[in-house]
């Protein structure tokens, strides 16, 4: 978010990537909560609890956009064609590479792989949303996927899915906060700006 006036478009985009990271979040959570042998009732719990409080908080952020200016109609959103590509080539990643692991005999290393690609496909949102946050995004998830290959390749069975399940969760959630918390400040900051100028 680079542009100099922070804007409704912003806070659209923001609180649609912020869902999204929400929804993923949750769905790597509960991946890892299958996983668990004992205790998956306080984890489903807790992912819930996590899941629905900073879908509350994207909701009451969304508050901010009856006071900015418009801004970020379609022909300046993020969502077009370079976005879909890389879904895309992200999608298409996942299931050659998950399939290519099945015909290997190592479908262990599917979950690994999966947050790899989802990972790699962030890195260019950086450019295509204006913050450097999504190549921090990538970079993490990409690591994550990396650690539950190094930790499962060395007999750690169980770092093969949660590794990524609550590590993907971490990441994405953490990713959503920091966005959130950047975003409340820069809109406020441009509503305290609109009753200045006003005044």
């Amino acid at each position: 978010m680079t542009d100099e006036q922070f804007t409704k478009g912003h806070v659209i985009t923001l609180m649609i990537t912020s869902l999204i990271g929400v929804g993923f979040g949750a769905g790597w959570w509960f991946s890892g909560v299958a996983a668990v042998s004992g205790g998956g009732t306080v984890l489903v719990v807790l992912g819930v609890v996590i899941a629905v409080g900073l879908a509350g908080w994207v909701f009451r952020f969304g508050r901010f956009s009856g006071q900015l200016p418009p801004g970020g109609g379609r022909a300046d959103s993020p969502f077009g064609r370079t976005y879909g590509l890389a879904v895309l080539l992200m999608v298409v990643a996942i299931f050659a590479g998950s399939r290519l692991l099945t015909v290997l005999d190592l479908p262990q290393a599917v979950p690994a792989w999966v947050l790899f690609v989802v990972g790699a496909h962030f890195a260019p949102f950086a450019k295509l949303f204006g913050s450097n946050r999504y190549l921090l995004l990538a970079a993490l998830l990409c690591g994550v996927g990396v650690l539950a290959v190094g930790l499962g390749a060395a007999g750690l069975e169980w770092a093969w899915r949660l590794v990524p399940g609550f590590g993907g969760a971490a990441v994405l959630w953490g990713t959503v906060v920091a966005g959130l918390l950047d975003g409340q400040k820069l809109a406020a900051q441009a509503v305290g700006a609109g009753r200045s100028a006003s005044s």
